[in-house]
């Protein structure tokens, strides 16, 4: 317990409570109009607390960012891990992508719509994004029945990653429209060309 009674929390639950709060604020704000007072305000923290976990607003947008965008790869290959036909591999992984979409809409909106502005900003949420391709070019190796190179299936996650990222920012503006006919549009435009790669010899 701190000097002032409070009861201190365990740096893990610290850590994950400014999380939750930068998640929050961001969505809400925007990166660029979200500062590490408001972070701080948020989680119950005082400044300094914040800065003892991220040493930067920046850094903590990244660590926010990388966390999510694991969450959800994570999910995602589960879903495609199940024991079940191809094309309905790939259902259950686009499902997996917008039900997080609707269950986390906050997480998603950091995730999905990347601020601009400095270079060191959009850099590193470059790379965010780059490992959400790896992420799901990796999801598509593991599919042995899927025939194509390390380049191809680079394309097709780059392909699904975007599509689906800016199909999730038009969603965000038509709430009203049911996820399943989200689902079924992207398979509709994505399964004839990756059902080639399993017809291949």
């Amino acid at each position: 317990m701190s000097v002032s009674g409070r009861i201190r929390l365990p740096a893990a639950e610290r850590r994950a409570r400014i999380l939750r709060a930068a998640e929050q604020q961001f969505a809400a704000r925007g990166y660029h109009a979200t500062s590490m007072d408001d972070i701080a305000a948020a989680a119950g923290v005082t400044k300094p607390v914040v800065y003892d976990h991220f040493g930067s607003k920046l850094d903590l947008y990244v660590r926010l960012t990388e966390g999510i965008r694991d969450e959800l790869t994570s999910l995602g290959a589960a879903a495609m891990a199940a024991d079940a036909a191809p094309e309905q591999r790939i259902r259950n992984g686009v499902e997996a992508f917008f039900a997080f979409v609707e269950q986390r809409p906050e997480a998603a909106r950091v995730l999905l719509f990347i601020p601009q502005g400095e270079p060191e900003l959009v850099d590193a949420a470059r790379v965010v994004q780059a490992g959400a391709t790896s992420a799901i070019a990796a999801m598509l190796a593991g599919d042995p029945a899927l025939r194509a190179g390390e380049r191809r299936l680079e394309l097709y996650a780059e392909f699904m990653k975007q599509g689906i990222h800016a199909l999730a920012e038009w969603w965000s503006q038509h709430p009203e429209t049911p996820r399943a006919e989200l689902v079924d549009a992207v398979m509709e435009l994505i399964w004839s060309g990756l059902s080639a790669g399993y017809r291949s010899p």
